[in-house]
């Protein structure tokens, strides 16, 4: 009997560390995650920069061609067409995979017929 309650013992233990183990493996890949985040926030801000000074420096080279006026809309309509294709592609985007998990909904189903099976023998 002292046997089997060390046994037990032991397993509860092993069960609390293996959770406790799990759970800063989580943590530490969620702190991975947020830092991967936070870059890629930095990274677009520095990106919305870079897009709008080179706007800025492609409408001044056109001041030479065309009057100030010009130039702008020019850049403009450049950026209209740029948002026109991205809206374009991410309508596209979302049509194509389903929300409802098809393959999940085949192995429940299979799942389900196996457990009917079982039940009926």
């Amino acid at each position: 009997m002292e046997l089997l309650l060390s046994i037990a013992d032991e397993t509860k233990h092993l069960l609390i560390k293996e959770i406790e183990l799990a759970r800063i493996e989580v943590v530490e890949a969620l702190m991975a995650r947020a830092m991967a985040v936070a870059a890629f926030a930095v990274a677009g801000f520095l990106g919305v920069m870079v897009l709008i000074f080179g706007a800025l420096a492609a409408a001044t080279a056109l001041d030479s061609e065309l009057p100030p006026w010009g130039s702008r809309l020019v850049v403009a309509a450049v950026f209209a067409i740029l948002a026109v294709a991205a809206v374009l592609f991410a309508l596209a985007r979302m049509r194509r995979p389903k929300l409802v998990p098809e393959e999940t909904r085949r192995t429940l189903k299979e799942g389900e017929e196996w457990a009917k099976a079982q039940l009926q023998r």
